[in-house]
């Protein structure tokens, strides 16, 4: 038996602010889970807040990769994919998982936020995406990324029985089970949704402080990791909220910029266990 779980992690990595990798890295490394990066793409800065980055795109890394892991009897317990960037990468990720069928797969469809898609996305890629839902153990849009997905308008105020119809649509282009963030429920614009079948569960959440880039990737590299040790999905997504909340109020308290996301380091050490 192998001491620790494995996780490839499928997202881009910039050497600058605290998003992707640069937040998922050190969050699965402290909670004693060994992170494999696998990156779709390299920047410089991440895109919010430091002027236009330098991007360097990674072509055929990710299923080349795969062939080199397989050849060499490397496996994977998990398979995190994050940010892939175009349809190409896509199918390149369909490729990586065939190498590896007995991996959980836990899938971040980042293409959206605020009402609509990322300045680089449209519906070609987000029905592109649609392919991985299958493969999927969890998958965790937010709010606007789950009725990009399933054709649901994108409200400024939600209710339970569109979470309901959200959910329903996404079961029915093969997804297992998702978590939903930023609901934004009357009175609480951040909350959660915890879909598993047909049964939704909401976990009403306000907003507490600032809004930092990086708390997405944050949030389900917490949840993730609390999965992964063996935690009941409420719980996950409970302590992931609260230590994104944690992230932020200590950036707020210090005045951190928020161009540089979330204050993570001094925080790390709340997740050991």
């Amino acid at each position: 038996m192998k001491p620790i779980k494995r996780v490839a992690v499928i997202h881009d990595m910039c050497s600058v602010g605290k998003a992707a990798m640069t937040n998922i890295l050190p969050v699965f490394s402290i909670m004693g889970i060994e992170p494999c990066p696998v990156p779709t793409m390299i920047l410089s800065t991440h895109t919010g807040g430091f002027g236009k980055p330098v991007m360097m795109p990674l072509p055929s890394f990710v299923e080349d990769a795969a062939e080199h892991f397989s050849n060499s009897q490397i496996t994977f317990d998990y398979i995190f994919i994050g940010y892939l960037g175009n349809v190409r990468v896509v199918r390149e990720v369909l490729q990586f998982l065939k190498h590896f069928p007995k991996a959980d797969v836990l899938f971040d469809p980042i293409m959206g936020d605020h009402g609509s898609f990322y300045m680089n996305f449209d519906d070609s890629y987000n029905q592109a995406m649609w392919a991985l839902l299958p493969h999927s153990t969890l998958v965790t849009p937010n709010y606007t990324e789950s009725c990009l997905i399933t054709g649901e308008p994108c409200l400024e105020s939600s209710d339970e029985k569109q979470i309901g119809r959200i959910a329903e649509k996404l079961m029915e282009k093969g997804c297992r089970s998702c978590v939903i963030t930023s609901v934004p429920l009357p009175g609480y614009p951040q909350s959660i949704a915890l879909c598993q079948g047909k049964d939704v569960q909401i976990l009403s959440k306000s907003s507490t402080g600032r809004s930092y880039p990086g708390t997405g990737d944050l949030f389900a590299s917490v949840l993730f990791g609390k999965l992964m040790k063996g935690d009941e999905l409420v719980n996950a997504a409970e302590e992931a909220h609260q230590f994104v909340c944690r992230c932020i109020q200590s950036g707020d308290q210090y005045g951190y910029p928020v161009k540089e996301g979330v204050l993570l380091e001094p925080n790390l050490k709340y997740l050991l266990s």
